[in-house]
């Protein structure tokens, strides 16, 4: 797998971290055959899920459902990197110009 995937949403406070927990613990276990769900971390206002990817877009895609499920569809960001490099592609929300950025 050369890409990190990594799902971003705002949040720091206990309940978010327990909303982090079970959202990982899905994702982990609905996309097992194709990513390894690589951790998070919380901090600077915001949560970040890393998954290992071969395509972080088809693995983004197949994790919409869940996310929707969570009813965090529309507060997540996504963006991706070549484990070589430091520089994201922003691949969600769609169409966005905003810089992909982890603290």
């Amino acid at each position: 797998m050369s890409y990190q995937l990594v799902l971003q949403v705002r949040g720091d406070s206990l309940g978010d971290f327990d909303v982090m927990m079970n959202l990982e613990k899905e994702l982990s276990i609905e996309l097992n055959d194709i990513v390894d769900v690589d951790g998070h971390d919380m901090g600077c206002g915001e949560i970040n899920i890393f998954i290992l990817a071969t395509n972080p877009t088809a693995v983004f895609e197949a994790s919409k459902p869940i996310l929707d499920r969570f009813k965090l569809l529309h507060d997540v960001k996504a963006g991706y990197r070549l484990l070589s490099d430091d520089i994201y592609t922003t691949i969600w929300p769609d169409g966005s110009t905003d810089d992909f950025l982890v603290a």
